[in-house]
């Protein structure tokens, strides 16, 4: 398959690398780089990996008159001209969407995991 961006045409080349990108992505990287990017678009971004749920937005009364069926998608980020990597954690069905840092996620991790464990020995 020829490249869309490929102005050799040769079958399987890579497209050319933006004069904008100046070091390499990151090996998470799977985000289509142009040399016509808008400068807000310049960014590397993993694959998304989908999690069904049940969530909402948490404003109704009670909280859980808002939870509905949900796939949320969870992705990294990381503008080319940075060091701070992100990850988002959003609905595909639109919005809010919530944006940490790699160290915020790690944190925030450790204390779902501590919640889940107050529930599972609950349930054990």
């Amino acid at each position: 398959m020829m490249a869309a961006d490929d102005p050799t045409g040769t079958p399987g080349a890579d497209p050319p690398r933006p004069s904008w990108l100046t070091g390499p992505c990151p090996g998470w990287c799977t985000r289509q780089h142009a040399e016509d990017d808008h400068p807000e678009d310049r960014y590397h971004q993993s694959q998304p990996t989908l999690a069904a749920a049940i969530a909402g937005t948490g404003d109704a009364v009670p909280v859980t008159a808002s939870l509905l069926p949900a796939t949320l998608a969870a992705r990294a980020g990381r503008y080319a001209d940075d060091d701070l990597t992100w990850l988002v954690v959003e609905p595909l069905e639109g919005r809010p969407y919530l944006v940490i840092t790699a160290a915020s996620a790690r944190g925030l991790v450790h204390v779902l995991q501590e919640q889940l464990r107050g529930l599972d020995a609950e349930a054990g």
